[in-house]
Order: structure tokens, then C-alpha cells, then sequence
């Protein structure tokens, strides 16, 4: 309806202002055609181009550096079960000096854990077993609770044997 109304008015309109008109949608349709084009063009380019990935050096030199890559591969989950503050902190920066990847930290579900515990996830009681080597803590005390719903290697339950630990007993002797 609204095209024929504008025929209509197109039809009835004097010799310039057609022209004017005309040039106005001749521009019209060349601008949307560029932005088309240039619309078509991105989306190949994004589609097929090879992705370019940007590193950004750090001059930061506090931060601690790993030192044993192997152990990248083993994911971690830090619980605190001892009921006090930061005691989880202390155990991801130990971990991951020594090359882990603590991806979760949190409180478990008590706060009366008497002896640290790993706990294997995956059904891999090597990765556990090297945790628990990591931090000092006795082959007793690695246990298996398979849940692959977690995407984890191993969960520790810090308990309040903490002190005799490794995280702590090579912090006193740095002291």
C-alpha cells in the first residue's frame, strides 16, 4: 500500500524534484550496498582469517613463577577444614609455586577435620598421590571418591595437622 501511494505521489511530481529524488535514492541504495559489501566482507574474513592473538609482556617481577610444569595438568580443590582464616590462601600459593592449578577455594563442609586429606576425583590415584607428595601429606591419607561430574583431579581437605605440612614448614625455614 505504502509503494503504490508512493508511485502515485512519484507520478504526479514536477521534472526536478523526480531528479532530486532519484539521485537521493540512487545514493541511498549505494551507501547500503557499501555497508552490505563491507558487512560480507567481515563476516569471511572473521570466518576463514587465521585469529591473531595479542600477548602482553609483564614487567612484573613479584609475581612468583612456576617452576614445575608438569604438574599443570593436575587441577585442584582447595576446602578448609579447620575453621581457620587464610589457611586455604597459604596452601594455593604453595601449589601453585609448585606448579598445580588450584581452580576452586573454599570452607568444607565442617570445620573439625583432624588429619589433611587428598581426595581423588578422576579415578587417576597417581595425580592425588603427587598432591599429597607435594604437601607432605601421608599415602593413609589419599583416599578415592570418583566424581567426573567435577572436571577435577583431586580435592584437599586441609585439616588441623596443617602446621606439619609442607606450606608451613618451608615458610618457617625461609623465615
Amino acid at each position: 500500500m505504502i509503494a503504490f501511494g508512493f508511485f502515485i505521489y512519484f507520478k504526479y511530481m514536477d521534472g526536478r524534484r523526480k531528479v532530486i529524488l532519484n539521485y537521493s535514492l540512487n545514493i541511498i541504495i549505494i551507501i547500503i550496498g557499501c555497508v552490505c559489501l563491507y558487512l560480507a566482507y567481515s563476516l569471511v574474513s572473521n570466518a576463514i582469517g587465521p585469529k591473531k592473538t595479542v600477548f602482553k609482556e609483564s614487567a612484573d617481577t613479584t609475581k612468583k613463577q612456576i617452576t614445575n610444569q608438569p604438574n599443570l595438568s593436575v587441577q585442584v580443590d582447595l576446602q578448609n577444614g579447620t575453621g581457620e582464616n587464610r589457611i586455604a590462601a597459604r596452601f594455593r600459593d604453595y601449589l601453585k609455586q609448585k606448579g598445580f592449578d588450584v581452580v576452586d577455594m573454599g570452607n568444607y563442609k565442617t570445620s573439625d577435620v583432624d588429619k589433611t586429606l587428598v581426595i581423588d576425583k578422576t579415578g587417576d590415584m597417581n595425580k592425588a598421590r603427587r598432591v599429597a607428595d607435594a604437601l607432605g601429606v601421608s599415602g593413609r591419607n589419599v583416599i578415592q571418591q570418583i566424581n567426573k561430574s567435577q572436571f577435577l583431579d583431586a580435592t584437599i581437605v586441609i585439616g588441623r595437622d596443617f602446621n606439619e605440612l609442607k606450606p608451613f614448614l618451608e615458610n618457617k625455614a625461609n623465615k
